[in-house]
């Protein structure tokens, strides 16, 4: 007896596109206009919220100082950082041959809606997916955690037949705050430890299907 496909739920940075140099670029512009000092490395930047670390930047800051800091941030990748940005090599195959096999696609992203509605219109991937689900400014909640509720919640998706495929930890206990599975994107950005808390990991774009086949239970009688 046939089952319905899962629904696989990506998200963007680290896992369709190479966003760092973007993202780092106008961090590395915010950190220097403010005189900030050296942060060191701005890699785990990449992947929270903008509303997460901009606590990190100004720990003893006011929550309007906090609110500039992410303006100023936001406004540079609106000009500048959203266009330094690349898809990973194997991505669009990957979408071709997972929709081709008929899984449900969505994308959710920490990334502001607009932002990541743009960037996948830029490469021309926004088809490959039933809906989008970013940031937005209005959201009482920030989380990653409740933006992936929210997707679960409006697009009816069985828990036991969705998977969230992400290359952070973020990306991992949001799919386990809602009792998903999490396939890592090991060709992004998270660490082998932090990949390593996931249900599996695709080491390559090419892997997911047959991963997420096995472990749901529909590989070929």
């Amino acid at each position: 007896m046939s089952h319905p496909l899962p629904a696989l739920i990506f998200d963007l940075d680290g896992t369709l596109t190479d966003s760092k140099p973007g993202i780092v670029g106008c961090l590395q512009k915010v950190i220097d206009a403010r005189q900030l000092g050296d942060q060191g490395p701005l890699g785990r930047f990449v992947g929270p919220p903008v509303e997460e670390w901009s606590v990190e930047l100004l720990p003893t800051g006011s929550d309007e100082e906090r609110a500039a800091l992410a303006r100023d941030y936001r406004a540079c990748y609106d000009r500048e950082g959203w266009k330094n940005n690349s898809v990973y090599a194997g991505v669009r195959e990957m979408l071709v041959e997972l929709r081709e096999q008929g899984f449900p696609l969505f994308v959710c992203t920490s990334k502001q809606q607009h932002f990541a509605v743009r960037i996948l219109d830029l490469f021309e991937l926004t088809g490959f997916f039933v809906a989008v689900y970013g940031d937005k400014a209005e959201f009482a909640s920030h989380r990653k955690e409740d933006l992936l509720a929210l997707i679960l919640l409006e697009q009816s998706l069985a828990k036991d037949s969705t998977w969230m495929i992400g290359d952070r930890i973020f990306d991992i206990r949001a799919a386990h705050t809602n009792g998903i599975r999490c396939l890592a994107a090991g060709w992004g950005y998270g660490p082998p430890e932090e990949c390593a808390q996931a249900e599996a990991v695709a080491a390559t774009p090419a892997d997911v299907a047959a991963i997420v086949s096995a472990k749901s239970g529909q590989c070929a009688q």
